[in-house]
């Protein structure tokens, strides 16, 4: 119990909302250790606008967004400013979807349609839940799949929670065979998504290595990565891609340094629309802070 309020405090501490929002923060943390201690169940929680998230303990991502509004607040508050305005061709990939937040920001807040991906048995489950409560079955389609460089099954651990991955056959622990798709196989099925979240647990290099044909789509704007390397970096350059940062309460595009504090990889094509889009985006009110 400690260790976990120590890890708390940091995470509200150091947070862009819960330093601005200490008071409301705390509040929401008292509320979420009550309610599941008494209950001893998944929690539905109202989330942004009218949308729900339903969490249990454990679920670290989720419980983050109930702390303070955002776990991930600049990556996140990019998605909810790039698509305040959706136009028909929007699309949003979550690839990595583990319980859906980023699903339900795009479906349920921001109306875009798109593809969640979760190929653990369990999480996808909790994902489903979580469409089916916020009624966006027939916008976001779960895929219980893996994405990667080629369609093939693959050993998948299942007794990490969100840190699940790709494991080999010298795993010890829990895992189970799961199958796996391209996102170029999905040409023609369905439009190549304008935005999409990859979170994949260091599987990042495979999952862009079959999807070399969707890169080239002039669709696509906003790519957000786990992780990087010199490999990925070389694909997503020569695709036509650049790596940035963003800063949700100046609305400011900048070119990413070493020092640049981010959850994620952002990556753009078409810096000056994708600008333009956030820049013309209503202002978002969290715990009292603007963005």
């Amino acid at each position: 119990m400690l260790e976990e309020l120590r890890r708390t405090y940091q995470f509200i501490n150091r947070h862009p909302i819960g330093r601005r929002a200490k008071p409301q923060a705390w509040k929401r943390w008292v509320q979420w250790q009550l309610g599941t201690r008494l209950l001893n169940a998944p929690v539905v929680m109202p989330w942004i606008d009218d949308s729900s998230l339903v969490a249990e303990r454990g679920m670290t991502g989720a419980t983050g967004n109930i702390y303070c509004g955002l776990h991930e607040f600049a990556d996140m508050s990019l998605l909810l400013h790039y698509f305040s305005a959706p136009d028909e061709t929007d699309r949003f990939y979550d690839i990595g979807a583990n319980v859906g937040s980023y699903s339900l920001l795009a479906g349920k807040v921001c109306k875009v349609p798109g593809l969640a991906f979760e190929p653990v048995p369990t999480t996808f489950n909790a994902l489903e839940r979580n469409l089916k409560t916020n009624e966006l079955e027939g916008l976001i389609h779960a895929k219980r799949t893996a994405v990667g460089a080629s369609s093939e099954w693959i050993k998948f651990s299942t007794d990490r929670g969100p840190t699940n991955q790709v494991v080999d056959h010298s795993y010890k622990g829990s895992s189970q065979d799961v199958p796996v798709i391209t996102l170029d196989s999905l040409i023609g099925e369905s439009p190549v998504a304008s935005f999409w979240k990859i979170d994949v647990e260091g599987f990042e290099m495979e999952v862009l290595e079959g999807a070399k044909e969707s890169l080239q789509s002039p669709r696509v704007n906003v790519i957000l990565l786990e992780e990087t390397s010199v490999a990925i970096a070389a694909i997503m350059s020569d695709a036509g891609f650049r790596q940035m940062s963003y800063d949700p309460f100046s609305r400011e595009l900048i070119s990413a340094t070493s020092e640049t504090n981010r959850n994620n990889q952002v990556w753009i094509r078409n810096p000056e629309k994708v600008q333009e889009r956030c820049r013309n985006a209503p202002k978002r009110e969290i715990l009292g802070v603007e963005f």
